[in-house]
């Protein structure tokens, strides 16, 4: 038995694989990397739900599977200005620039120095063999601000800084971060879920 990650993004995929590891998950973690989904769904789960379907029907093409198929969506909000760029947030633009220095200009343009904010994840995982569809979510709160700060992470991970903490998930150890991510706190809730749903260890 396997798990199979729908996804493009070597970065959430080796995110996935440490977190895993870091819960002691000995099954092998593999992408899957699907084209043509769209993500147009309007909540997290919609767009987690369509492409881990999507992942599913193409595994399952190829006849009987033993794989977990899952798949995420994430997003940052900030609830002062309407929860953005939250769905929308690894297609956000402002002026023209791409997502992490889009959310900065847009920030610096409303003269805000620092906002209260929150990451979100939901996944979504098919059980094929038992039939089953899981979701777990997780969020964790924190403020953003135009500045950028660290070379760790991806996305937005440079302008969020997590409550408790002085460091943004771009300055943190990666160990710190999966342990403490919205990712993370999805992956271990899902993580329980399996193990109360499928016998993964004999």
């Amino acid at each position: 038995m396997r798990l199979q990650l729908v996804t493009g993004n070597a970065h959430k995929l080796q995110e996935f694989g440490s977190i895993l590891r870091s819960l002691d998950c000995m099954l092998p973690l593999e992408g899957l990397d699907v084209e043509g989904v769209a993500e147009c769904g309007v909540t997290y789960y919609q767009n987690a739900y369509r492409k881990a379907r999507s992942g599913l029907l193409n595994i399952l093409a190829t006849g009987p599977n033993d794989s977990i198929v899952l798949a995420d969506d994430s997003g940052l909000e900030l609830p002062l200005f309407g929860n953005i760029p939250g769905v929308h947030s690894a297609r956000f633009r402002y002026t023209g620039l791409p997502e992490r220095a889009a959310l900065a200009a847009f920030l610096s343009e409303h003269c805000v120095s620092s906002t209260p904010a929150r990451f979100v994840c939901w996944i979504v995982a098919f059980l094929p063999q038992s039939r089953r569809c899981l979701a777990c979510s997780g969020t964790v709160v924190g403020t953003v601000t135009p500045e950028s700060r660290g070379p760790q992470g991806f996305g937005y991970d440079p302008l969020f800084t997590p409550n408790g903490y002085s460091l943004t998930f771009g300055e943190m150890d990666a160990r710190l971060k999966d342990h403490i991510s919205h990712r993370a706190q999805a992956v271990e809730a899902l993580w329980c879920s399996l193990q109360g749903a499928i016998p993964l260890r004999p």
